[in-house]
């Protein structure tokens, strides 16, 4: 999906989303430029820019968790070193001590952003890194519908259509296949359609207020969903309770920090209630470096990007 401006209620709710990595991102920047005896005046200002570009980030890229953590470890780095590279600029004559430390700031600044191309894929890596580990994955979220209504739209089902999931038929064994349209990937073979994630599934239990699904992945991995539908007054409680079959222990504190599994709730809660779209899982899939090297290095119209 090309990059789309967020509106207002898209951002507020990106930043409610995303708070935990934002916290992340902007409180080890604090405590590391604290620590590392910056001077206080620079230190502050620091903080408050990493703070700003931190937020836009999140707010304008949403769904690159992984370069967000780049671009606060790598600004963090530049205010850390900045003083050594004005101090080095003094050895320069009289007459270019200002020519120097112009030029030795803007040699900071493009190192930076190759710390932060290379830290994006670094991050992206030892995600994925580890043995994989068995956690449960609990989310909930209240709805003013009733649990009937809530299970209907939630439950995953043969031969159903919700938003960007499509279901097939039941086999023989109860499985059935489900794809899932990706609003962040375009397919390889024709790029201007959304990439589809397959699955099979099966149905372990169903009941009133309760539904349990199997999903077995290509790769043969297998995740358990269990959701739970209980009455609250003015409308529901859904629970979302996941046990992935091919999580690393930095995919877990990715998932936790972006808190996809409040988003995915989210998503069908929208449609439900009929509220405008604004789960991060529909926003986009750029970043800040796939549109910067468009620019750098256009392959294509630009103005077919963005909107």
């Amino acid at each position: 999906m090309p990059f789309e401006w967020p509106d207002a209620e898209q951002m507020t709710y990106r930043l409610w989303r995303l708070r935990r990595l934002w916290v992340l991102c902007v409180m080890v920047p604090a405590a590391v430029i604290m620590a590392a005896a910056v001077p206080p005046a620079l230190g502050s200002l620091a903080i408050l820019v990493i703070a700003c570009l931190v937020t836009a980030h999140l707010v304008l890229f949403p769904n690159v968790a992984h370069e967000t953590l780049a671009l606060s470890l790598s600004l963090t780095g530049l205010v850390v070193v900045l003083p050594s590279v004005q101090g080095l600029a003094v050895l320069a004559p009289v007459d270019h001590v200002q020519a120097a430390t112009v030029l030795a700031t803007l040699l900071a600044v493009v190192t930076t952003a190759a710390v932060m191309a290379l830290l994006a894929q670094v991050v992206q890596v030892l995600v994925h890194c580890g043995p994989v580990i068995r956690w449960r994955l609990v989310s909930r979220i209240d709805l003013p519908c009733s649990a009937g209504v809530a299970q209907r739209q939630y439950a995953l089902q043969p031969q159903t259509r919700r938003g960007r999931i499509l279901t097939g038929q039941v086999d023989a064994q109860g499985l059935f296949e489900v794809a899932v349209a990706s609003a962040q990937m375009a397919d390889p073979v024709h790029p201007d359609q959304p990439l589809v994630v397959r699955v099979a599934a099966k149905v372990l239990h169903a009941a009133q207020g309760q539904h349990d699904v199997m999903l077995i992945q290509s790769c043969g991995a297998v995740t358990v969903t269990s959701q739970r539908f209980v009455p609250m007054p003015g409308g529901c409680r859904v629970t979302l309770t996941d046990m992935p079959g091919d999580f690393t222990a930095g995919l877990y504190l990715l998932y936790w920090l972006t808190d996809q599994q409040g988003d995915t709730l989210q998503e069908t809660a929208d449609m439900i209630t009929g509220a405008a779209e604004r789960a991060n899982g529909l926003a986009h899939g750029a970043s800040f470096l796939s549109l910067a090297g468009l620019v750098l290095s256009p392959s294509e119209p630009l103005a077919d990007r963005a909107k």
